[in-house]
């Protein structure tokens, strides 16, 4: 059965129903007889008019039991006047089956009631399609009152029906759509100006029974009693003043309601307007959002927190970010052998540009330096593995930079996870200079130990060959004191020979000490200038000729135009004990020959130098003599032609002086051929 309330509500409004007409006097009705036409202008005007209204009229003889209709309910029914014929169990028939026990009820109950009659079914057309239509009509009565015939129209309501079936949807659904948005609505009329409408949601929502609210609230303005001071004289003014202006408001406040409770509302009011375009009614919509007020303070001060540790989290990142980038480590990150990270320091440590280029790299081990690759990818996969496996431990390895550079760096890995995946993060340290530093400890370490035992053995030649010839002088000479007029002239003689030579070694050996220590007080430094070696040699000679005079040696050279860079009194001290040792490894009726001559360029391309020998024709030395001559701990002094004592200290002291020049001291020696030292300076520029 399809819903009656719009017909109802057609009664209502035509002032009529069922009831009314159920007391009326079976005299009222009048027997109606079929409409005939009295012309054709007639009829025809009574076709458009039922084509028009979509509607046509039938009657039934309940007496014979004829039935006619009018062309028009043939078309409503869809069936052919030709083919069907019209009855009452036809029109039954035809009805929805839901329908047909209401038809067949009505019907009964218009011809026992004697009344008029209305009601709405549906039709099936043999087509298929469905209308609905609504059947009106009145018993005809004979003289007797009896019931004899009926007559009634069938109007065709089915786009009627469906727009109203439509709308009650709609307004089910809107109705549905406030109640789930907990919309209420208050509808204020402009002809009684009053409050005409309170939805329950809104009631609800002001803790009341709807008529409670329209009897506490009689115009909207009224609403403002239970708006919050804060809030009421906003409230006021703007719903006021959108009522004089009949225009859309939208307004959020607080109220309180009878319970005690704050609430805060999210109102909208819009004006509705009749056909002429003045304001009728005025319709607002409230919604209680104090649930949603406190999402959003808490969603406010959460994200306000959040903003906070964000903005937090970012100095943290951007403090760690300058301490990663100003770190004087080095820092890469590696996922298997790969570089996903990498900061400035380790792209300069390892001659890069950029970070990027390192990051750019697909395997470390593919980049190492053809020598030592294979011990530097072992390296790399210590380093690795072991920070993978937390393990780790430092190393240190050489390797050689992109742009060429030999530097050492010292590693070790630490396993950390890095874009949610196992990672390796090494830090790296430049360990060049502390190499290079350490290096040069050690090696002043030995130099130390070096000097040291030499200053031991130094002091040992001292001690022994100091004594050596005071004895002699003292034992010859308390022999002179005590014997001298016992002995004859020829032994006198030979002792004083012999006190003066002993004395002549201790002057040498002091001198060169004196040289020494003189050099050591000045912690090594030449006082470099350009030397004329003709006058140098010259100068260093002199003290000399007696001692070769005595033993029938000459020392001559014939140097000109030969200068070089030292310190001359060094130099001096170098030339005097070379050619000492050429006077006493000399025959009698022997030559010293010093020579000096700029040494070719292609020997020395990078630094002129210049080339002095000392040479005698001796008796010379054998090749391992000159392999340790200028050892102090492995010297042995040989004597002279004449017995002449040496201490050994000479040579060593010349070769000390010549390198700190930049020089070197070699020797041309074989025994019976005598020997020639030679050194080498910087020439003069």
């Amino acid at each position: 059965m399809v819903k009656t309330t719009i017909t109802s509500s057609r009664r209502e409004k035509a002032g009529t129903t069922d009831t009314e007409n159920a007391g009326q006097p079976a005299s009222s009705f009048v027997r109606i007889a079929m409409p005939r036409a009295s012309g054709t202008d007639n009829a025809r005007l009574l076709k458009l008019a039922e084509t028009v209204g979509n509607m046509g009229h039938w009657y039934a003889d309940l007496v014979t039991g004829d039935m006619t209709w009018s062309p028009q309910i043939f078309r409503i029914f869809g069936v052919d006047a030709k083919s069907f014929a019209p009855s009452v169990r036809a029109v039954i028939a035809a009805a929805h089956p839901d329908d047909r026990s209401h038809i067949e009820a009505k019907l009964d109950e218009a011809t026992r009631s004697k009344t008029n009659f209305e009601f709405d079914y549906r039709i099936l057309r043999p087509d298929g399609n469905r209308r609905t239509v609504i059947s009106t009509g009145q018993p005809e009565l004979d003289a007797s009152g009896r019931v004899v015939a009926l007559f009634g129209v069938i109007t065709d309501v089915t786009e009627a029906f469906d727009t109203v079936h439509a709308i009650q949807d709609q307004n089910e659904m809107l109705d549905l759509a406030a109640e789930l948005a907990q919309l209420g609505h208050w509808v204020w009329s402009q002809e009684e100006d009053r409050l005409s409408f309170c939805s329950n949601e809104l009631a609800r929502i002001h803790e009341m029974a709807p008529g409670t609210f329209l009897r506490q609230f009689t115009h909207p303005s009224l609403l403002s009693a239970v708006v919050i001071v804060d809030d009421r004289e906003q409230y006021r003014a703007t719903v006021t003043d959108a009522l004089q202006r009949a225009a859309a408001y939208q307004i959020e406040y607080r109220i309180k309601t009878r319970g005690g409770l704050t609430k805060d509302l999210h109102e909208i009011g819009q004006p509705i307007f009749d056909r002429d375009g003045r304001l009728s009614r005025f319709i607002a919509s409230a919604q209680d959002i104090t649930s949603t007020k406190q999402r959003e303070s808490e969603l406010l001060a959460a994200r306000r927190d959040f903003e906070a540790q964000t903005e937090a989290l970012r100095r943290s990142k951007a403090k760690l970010r300058d301490i990663i980038e100003n770190s004087i480590q080095g820092i890469v990150v590696f996922h298997g052998f790969r570089p996903v990270f990498a900061n400035a320091t380790y792209a300069r440590i390892m001659g890069l540009d950029t970070p990027e280029s390192v990051i750019a790299l697909d395997d470390i081990r593919n980049h190492l330096d053809a020598a030592g690759s294979d011990q530097k990818a072992a390296f790399w996969d210590e380093i690795l593995c072991e920070g993978a496996s937390g393990t780790a431990r430092q190393r240190q390895c050489n390797t050689v930079t992109a742009d060429g550079r030999h530097i050492w760096i010292e590693c070790i890995g630490t396993r950390i996870t890095w874009d949610s995946a196992p990672a390796v993060l090494v830090t790296v340290i430049d360990v060049t200079e502390r190499c290079h530093a350490e290096e040069e400890l050690k090696r002043k370490t030995y130099e130390l130990q070096q000097l040291n035992l030499q200053k031991d053995k130094l002091f040992s030649i001292i001690a022994h060959d100091l004594r050596s010839p005071f004895n002699s002088i003292i034992g010859f000479s308390d022999l002179l004191v005590s014997s001298a007029r016992d002995l004859s002239h020829g032994q006198t003689v030979s002792y004083a020979q012999i006190v003066r030579e002993a004395a002549t070694g201790v002057h040498n050996l002091l001198d060169n000490l004196l040289a020494w220590a003189s050099f050591q007080i000045r912690d090594g430094a030449l006082k470099l200038a350009p030397l004329d070696m003709a006058a140098v040699v010259s100068g260093s000679i002199e003290p000399l000729t007696y001692m070769a005079e005595t033993k029938g040696v000459t020392i001559a050279h014939n140097i000109s135009n030969v200068s070089a860079l030292g310190d001359e009194p060094l130099i001096r001290i170098v030339i005097r004990n070379l050619v000492s040792n050429g006077i006493k490894f000399s025959r009698n009726g022997g030559v010293v020959q010093i020579t000096a001559e700029p040494i070719p360029d292609f020997e020395t391309p990078q630094i002129p130098m210049v080339r002095i020998s000392v040479h005698d024709d001796g008796v010379g030395m054998s090749g391992a003599a000159v392999a340790t001559l200028f050892e102090l701990d492995s010297t042995v002094s040989v004597p002279g032609t004449r017995g002449e004592k040496g201490t050994g200290l000479g040579l060593y002291l010349c070769r000390d002086i010549i390198g700190r020049h930049g020089g070197s001291v070699f020797v041309d020696s074989a025994p019976g051929a005598g020997t020639s030292f030679h050194f080498t300076l910087p020439a003069a520029l």
